[in-house]
């Protein structure tokens, strides 16, 4: 990897053995960029953020690590070995999975101008990474990203994204209003030792620019997705495979919310297991409110093993119609928490809500700058939750807080 000298400023945050003042507002950045987009990945007390830091010479992927359940944090650590290579949205962050010493972090990058979802991985707990990887085939042409990543029980590392290469049009911006929609297909591979990832196409024509979620648990898979269904209606579906990835059930709708958009939502899926292998899945839909259309946040349960979920339930405050980009995680106590953002009078605020068999009060995480794409990770501790904080003067940082038990 290039090391080049990296001037970080870790804000309020509990680093290096320094306990911050006031630990309701830590946060973390990379002197002199942006930084946004941020994932957690966790395990037991082990929790770490990644995000990408975006400056004049392009985009890079961070990570900073936590072996105290979000306490104290190390230095950050440039996972991308290409320098500014990195691209990335509130759709399509990097993500990270860690099993034991061995982490590995996706991210979508645009080598030669194709877009191809890369990989790194560390043996040492997060301290140095080996050079990236790509995931997806060379050579092959259409939009690619919206990448997701699970970890199993025996270290497999489990992808899916969507692809664009089966399109015959080759797509500019991902909205098509008015105009022919380039075809994505959503793609699983497990990754291994060998240099080409082996493929399986889970679905064909599927929403254009939607994240996508996926889960393993011994050798089941759960891929889901913002599916096109027939009439151009675009709500979630799921897939699972019973063989560790080799093939995959026909898409199952999670939610009839027939939400007809002629457009992508921009806007996807999220999904965790609880304690006893029931898969809880959250994700936003198209509501309508006092006469006038919005967005809300909903949640739905699946028994282990099976693809028929309980009705929606709502998430989300309901005192507005524009909460977005859900993300959900598995508590040691068997809880879970949601996260999102929504629109208030003040700007752009994150919240939270548990559940425990039922749905808990709304927890307001950040309110006083504009907050956006949170993301979550339970611990032997309680939750770590981060998202990205607009700063007054200019610029964005990564903001965190722990929630406990």
């Amino acid at each position: 990897m290039n090391r080049t000298v990296i001037r970080s400023v870790l804000v309020l945050l509990l680093v290096s053995g320094c306990r911050a003042k006031d630990p309701a507002t830590p946060g973390f950045e990379i002197s002199g960029r942006d930084n946004a987009h941020v994932t957690l990945g966790s395990e037991g007390s082990t929790v770490m953020a990644v995000w990408t830091a975006t400056g004049s010479s392009g985009a890079d992927i961070y990570l900073a690590s936590s072996a105290d359940g979000g306490l104290h944090f190390g230095e950050p650590v440039r996972v991308n070995d290409v320098e500014g290579e990195a691209s990335a949205s509130g759709e399509q962050p990097p993500r990270v999975v860690i099993h034991g010493s061995t982490v590995h972090v996706l991210w979508v990058a645009k080598p030669g101008g194709i877009s191809a979802i890369r990989a790194a991985r560390s043996t040492d707990g997060g301290r140095t990474f080996a050079p990236a990887r790509t995931v997806t085939p060379v050579g092959i042409n259409g939009a690619r990203g919206w990448e997701s990543v699970a970890i199993g029980e025996d270290g497999a590392v489990h992808v899916a994204w969507l692809d664009g290469r089966a399109s015959g049009v080759q797509p500019g911006h991902h909205h098509h209003a008015g105009g022919p929609t380039p075809r994505q297909d959503i793609f699983h591979a497990v990754l291994t030792d060998a240099p080409a990832a082996v493929e399986t196409r889970v679905a064909a024509n599927v929403c254009f620019c939607c994240k996508t979620a996926i889960l393993s648990r011994g050798a089941d898979v759960y891929v889901a997705w913002r599916h096109l269904f027939d009439g151009g209606i675009r709500d979630i579906a799921i897939a699972r495979s019973a063989d560790s990835g080799r093939t995959f059930t026909s898409p199952a709708r999670v939610s009839a919310d027939n939400w007809k958009i002629d457009a992508c939502p921009d806007d996807g899926p999220a999904m965790a297991f609880d304690l006893q292998g029931a898969l809880h899945i959250v994700w936003p839909t198209l509501v309508r409110e006092g006469g006038r259309d919005g967005m809300a946040i909903f949640h739905a349960m699946s028994a282990k093993g099976e693809l028929s979920f309980s009705s929606r339930e709502r998430v989300d405050s309901g005192r507005n119609t524009s909460a977005s980009h859900p993300r959900i995680a598995a508590g040691p106590d068997g809880s879970l928490a949601i996260v999102w953002d929504e629109m208030t009078d003040g700007g752009r605020q994150v919240a939270a809500r548990r559940w425990t068999g039922r749905l808990g009060k709304i927890e307001v995480l950040a309110t006083s700058k504009a907050s956006s794409y949170p993301a979550v990770a339970g611990t032997s501790y309680g939750y770590v939750a981060a998202w990205t904080e607009q700063q007054e003067e200019s610029g964005s940082r990564i903001a965190m807080v722990r929630l406990p038990r």
